[in-house]
């Protein structure tokens, strides 16, 4: 049995809810769940066992559910649109915030109600830990849903969830805020009941996290790569799209899948991967040599001593990769490029056949007039690095498949 811990992190908390979908797929059993802010909000929704009700209200999130808010005007905020002769509005909006004590945040407390089952969280096989910070009391609380007085489970998701800017959360004459000024990623509350296998959902939102040992310890980290968005971007779309992320993410995770922004099953070998570029034709191979500004070596020498090694550099590849590895994130950028659909899982032979179905002939765009001083080294402008590695890529994709080379065999 794992424990789960999930990260304090505000609207980008769907992540969590589609990194839990993907472990009931799995059939990877949790006995606690832990959380900070939103992370506590959604640990209740999975202790009380209703997964598929937490997703439905993140596919159906928007920013009047969590604020009372104009949601007109917060668009205009996000877009950058503001009509200047909206400023004495905003003015004295932001006055009124600030007399009332914060945003007011009664909609995400009506919310919690309608859906959380108290009595279905006490009872449950899953056990719930919170993090809040008691202001009238100088105070950090790591509380289990046992330690919560009866009827008060939603005020204590609340007092966790009290943001900066939020009104602040008042119980029994005591003030609190948002857990995250004392823990927002609370693997030490599981620790310390004795988890030493704990798979760890991260947001990467503000906040403090309590150090602990690692020595013992079975974690597992579920991480987004991409950006999720604002910890305020109360957006559908982008809920949406976090919680195919987190899904999908954790499927990478325990499926042991490759690739960056994709998700391929490793049906290959390091070997395999090695002789396709061994293979590539010298003419090939010498082009892109001369478009990074490499000369003077034989072509495989050049290939796996230059050309491979500039790879890694731009990529950030660890140095761990092994050749696997760096194949499949090369042909993710023209994946990407392609507009390949991302969230599936690939054998390496249907990845391969999506990319082939949009691929077209490219031909070059590298000017002419970048010395291969430059294109060497680190200090490449952006885009003029961004242009290089695009053709480059290009040009090994097209060596693979025009001349014969097809590493599905």
């Amino acid at each position: 049995m794992y424990g789960l811990v999930l990260e304090g992190g505000g609207a980008r908390g769907a992540y969590h809810i589609g990194a839990y979908k993907a472990l009931q797929e799995l059939d990877i059993k949790i006995s606690a769940v832990s959380g900070t802010s939103v992370g506590a909000l959604n640990g209740a929704m999975i202790a009380q066992g209703e997964i598929e009700k937490a997703y439905n209200m993140w596919s159906e999130i928007s920013p009047s559910k969590a604020l009372v808010v104009d949601e007109a005007r917060l668009a205009e905020i996000h877009n950058q649109r503001i009509n200047p002769a909206d400023l004495p509005y905003y003015a004295r909006r932001i006055r009124e915030i600030l007399s009332e004590g914060g945003l007011d945040v009664s909609p995400l407390k009506s919310l919690l109600e309608e859906n959380i089952n108290e009595d279905r969280v006490r009872n449950s096989e899953i056990k719930l830990g919170i993090v809040t910070v008691s202001l009238t009391d100088f105070k950090a609380l790591e509380l289990f849903v046992e330690d919560i007085p009866q009827g008060h489970l939603v005020d204590y998701l609340m007092a966790s969830a009290g943001f900066p800017g939020f009104k602040i959360e008042r119980m029994e004459g005591k003030r609190f805020i948002d857990g995250g000024f004392h823990d927002n990623l609370p693997i030490k509350l599981l620790q310390d009941q004795g988890y030493t296998d704990i798979i760890v959902v991260r947001t990467y939102g503000p906040g403090r996290h309590r150090r602990i040992k690692t020595k013992g310890m079975n974690i597992h980290y579920i991480s987004p790569v991409d950006d999720l968005g604002g910890i305020m971007d109360f957006d559908s779309e982008l809920a949406k799209r976090n919680l195919q992320l987190g899904y999908f993410d954790a499927m990478r995770v325990f499926q042991n899948l490759k690739g960056k922004k994709y998700y391929i099953k490793p049906d290959r070998g390091e070997v395999h991967f090695l002789q396709v570029l061994a293979d590539l034709p010298e003419d090939k191979v010498l082009y892109i040599g001369k478009i990074l500004g490499f000369k003077g070596l034989p072509y495989r020498r050049m290939l796996f001593e230059q050309i491979v090694p500039r790879f890694i550099e731009l990529l950030n590849i660890p140095r761990t990769a092994d050749y696997e590895e760096i194949a499949i994130l090369l042909l993710e950028q023209v994946a990407f490029g392609y507009q390949v659909e991302r969230f599936k899982i690939y054998t390496f032979e249907e990845f391969l056949n999506e990319i082939e179905k949009q691929y077209v002939p490219h031909r070059g765009r590298v000017r002419k007039d970048l010395p291969g001083l430059l294109k060497r080294t680190r200090m490449v402008p952006l885009a003029s690095k961004e242009e290089i590695f695009n053709e480059v890529v290009y040009q090994l994709f097209e060596g693979i498949f025009e001349n014969g080379h097809d590493p599905l065999k």
